[in-house]
């Protein structure tokens, strides 16, 4: 049953990340998948959900999960992520989106968040993309693909010089690599595929894991 619900602000999304240090990617192929997968992550503890708006009718599928009374009372805060454009966020959020993600940095997805007190995300992959994020008031700065480009290694090595940015590992992260990226000073982690293959268990098993690592 849909309900219409207060929204969530950015400094609470904040929080949340910060205590769960994990945002759950779901791309799927199908409306239905979407769907399942949400639910499934819901299930198993995890509170920041990312639609990618390669999800066929991604904006109704955010639409229908932000307005879901059994996601709200489960804590479930649903997000856009893949949006390549200022028009793309806006209509994210629109549709009931209150965290935006981007595999690349994309100026107006930042400002649209922060016209609408929602939280952003943007991806980077070099220092210079870092900075211009941090400076453009993103808070938090993904490294996309990072898996392919040294991963915990490449963060410690950026790290050395830009020390204060909240840098969230993206791409390819198994279990036993949380302790690695968090040691190489990492907020926190978006994930997909590891966490949908296992379900509800995999999600609870990557926040465990993550929890204890932190």
């Amino acid at each position: 049953m849909a309900l219409a619900r207060p929204l969530v602000t950015r400094r609470e999304l904040l929080r949340i990340f910060g205590e769960d240090r994990l945002v759950a990617v779901i791309r799927t192929a199908t409306t239905e998948e979407a769907d399942r997968a949400a639910r499934a992550m819901a299930e198993g503890g995890v509170r920041l959900v990312e639609i990618t708006l390669t999800v066929p009718d991604a904006f109704e599928v955010i639409e229908r999960l932000a307005t879901d009374r059994a996601l709200a009372e489960q804590g479930v805060v649903v997000g856009a992520g893949t949006v390549l454009s200022g028009r793309q966020a806006e209509d994210a959020l629109l549709a009931g989106a209150r965290f935006l993600v981007s595999p690349c940095l994309v100026p107006d997805m930042i400002a649209a968040c922060r016209a609408r007190d929602a939280l952003s995300m943007p991806g980077t992959l070099t220092p210079t993309e870092m900075l211009q994020a941090a400076d453009l008031g993103a808070d938090f700065i993904k490294i996309y693909p990072l898996a392919t480009i040294g991963g915990p290694d490449y963060v410690t090595n950026v790290r050395r010089a830009l020390t204060q940015l909240p840098l969230v590992a993206t791409g390819n992260i198994t279990l036993e690599e949380i302790p690695a990226y968090l040691r190489a000073g990492v907020v926190g982690f978006g994930i997909g595929a590891p966490l949908l293959a296992g379900g509800a268990d995999g999600a609870r098993r990557f926040l465990t894991a993550t929890r204890r690592a932190a």
